[in-house]
């Protein structure tokens, strides 16, 4: 007679707990879905409305961002822009590409803003920059290239000194030597260059191309430097596609959704209060290989390790 009344007290008890924790979990969820978050992009033509598109898609794939998006006309309007901030009242700013960084500048309230799409180095704002992470650039170079022994730069000290900091950490941890030479202008690189090449070791040593207008110049340094390579069986390695389809080995180059979805993750934690505000390097990243070059270098890949490059070249 006493497990009746029991087993009734104890199953009216579980749907009285069981109802308010769905009731907490509605209440909870509009708030997590309703974080507003601005996004600031170019509007541009093909093939750039593509890289710009890809990136839009990750950030809007983040679970609990909810997203308004304003395109910047290459002659947009400051004002325009602040009023329709006002407007909506997001919680944080996204600012894609030169034109998304320069529109967060002349913002006339304050919010979170980040910035993405952009070559972008630690000088208060926060955001990823387009600059690679060294630790990616050299794992793949140790996978691709095992025998490598040392990495040679030249930089520009105003747009690469963080990125070259960062280098030096990860070399050590691939247990490569590095080393790098700073340099101003293109004359004072190219001498950089001369003098690297005079110490290369066939098959040992590579030269890592940063993205740099000045010291990676795709008229003067890039071919002088696929020559001295392809002559001295020297592994040449970049930040851009196009190098590779020159002729040097591999680049690493972004994964443009995966961007996005870092970006969507990095400013809800910093609305968030959960993140010290800063600029990383970009680890979403997809790699294309010259299989031509790395065949004339005596490198073999694997057919597994072939699955994983994004882009080959010569085209297959």
């Amino acid at each position: 007679m006493l497990f009746k009344p029991f087993v009734a007290n104890r199953l009216q008890y579980g749907i009285w707990l069981c109802t308010w924790a769905f009731v907490l979990f509605l209440l909870a969820g509009p708030a997590r879905a309703g974080a507003k978050v601005a996004v600031l992009y170019p509007q541009v033509q093909a093939p750039y409305f593509a890289v710009f598109q890809s990136i839009v898609n990750g950030i809007q794939s983040e679970p609990g961002l909810s997203c308004s998006l304003y395109p910047l006309a290459k002659d947009f309007d400051q004002p325009s822009l602040n009023r329709w901030l006002r407007s909506n009242q997001p919680e944080g700013i996204i600012a894609l590409g030169k034109r998304g960084y320069q529109a967060s500048k002349g913002m006339d309230i304050d919010l979170s803003t980040i910035v993405g799409a952009l070559r972008i180095t630690p000088n208060g704002m926060s955001g990823i920059s387009l600059a690679a992470d060294p630790d990616h650039l050299f794992k793949n170079l140790k996978a691709l290239a095992p025998e490598v022994k040392r990495v040679f730069v030249v930089y520009s000290p105003k747009i690469n000194s963080w990125q070259v900091s960062l280098a030096e950490t990860a070399a050590r941890q691939q247990g490569l030597s590095f080393s790098a030479f700073a340099a101003n202008d293109l004359r004072e690189a190219m001498f950089r260059y001369k003098d690297i090449l005079k110490q290369v070791r066939s098959g040992q040593d590579a030269i890592w191309l940063p993205l740099d207008n000045v010291t990676a110049n795709d008229d003067v340094a890039l071919p002088t430097l696929l020559q001295e390579a392809w002559e001295k069986d020297l592994v040449l390695f970049s930040s851009k596609p196009s190098h590779v389809q020159r002729g040097a080995l591999f680049s690493m180059y972004p994964d443009n959704h995966a961007l996005g979805q870092r970006l969507a993750e990095m400013i809800a934690s910093l609305s968030r209060g959960e993140a010290e505000p800063g600029v990383v390097p970009l680890s979403d990243l997809q790699i294309a290989v010259n299989l031509r070059t790395a065949a004339h270098l005596g490198l073999r890949f694997s057919p597994r390790q072939q699955q994983g490059f994004n882009l080959t070249f010569p085209s297959r």
